[in-house]
């Protein structure tokens, strides 16, 4: 069905935060993307705190629908599946130089998260990357115990997702 279609957005997201038509997982990634640069670009360069961007509320809350719909998923499941792709895509944006340095390799990245996150298509070839990064999200900082096997989760995480940008 063509609705149930994720369609990614062009390679380079719009600059300014206005409206942006398209599909709201897109638009809410590319948005957290440049609210995050803006963030470490604040943390290193100084200035006034970057401002959410307009309309922040209801693009969250229109991914979140649209979550609901696409994998059948309670509202809170909707809200937890949508905050673990966006941290994951952020993550990637701050430890993997591909992931900023190649638009084309991003953009298939980010479409084979919301592929894989809404359960479109769950087989896609970052299917080993996003098994990491649910391994990893399973262990929790709170057993220091557990700091190694930590490390090492987030560790294979990113491996898989070099090993797949370097396939492509």
């Amino acid at each position: 069905m063509e609705s149930d279609r994720i369609v990614p957005a062009d390679p380079v997201p719009p600059p300014d935060d206005g409206p942006v038509a398209g599909e709201p997982h897109v638009r809410l990634v590319h948005s957290v993307l440049r609210s995050s640069r803006g963030h470490a670009d604040w943390q290193v360069e100084g200035g006034p705190r970057p401002q959410l961007p307009r309309g922040w509320t209801g693009l969250w809350n229109d991914a979140v629908r649209r979550q609901m719909d696409l994998a059948e998923e309670s509202e809170t499941d909707a809200r937890r599946t949508v905050q673990a792709l966006l941290d994951q895509l952020t993550r990637l944006d701050r430890e993997a130089e591909w992931f900023r340095a190649d638009p084309v390799l991003r953009e298939r990245a980010i479409a084979e998260t919301l592929l894989y996150w809404t359960g479109l298509g769950p087989a896609v070839p970052s299917s080993p990357a996003q098994a990491a990064w649910h391994r990893q999200q399973g262990l929790r900082p709170v057993d220091f115990a557990r700091i190694q096997a930590i490390a090492a989760a987030q560790d294979d995480w990113l491996e898989a997702w070099n090993i797949w940008a370097t396939t492509r």
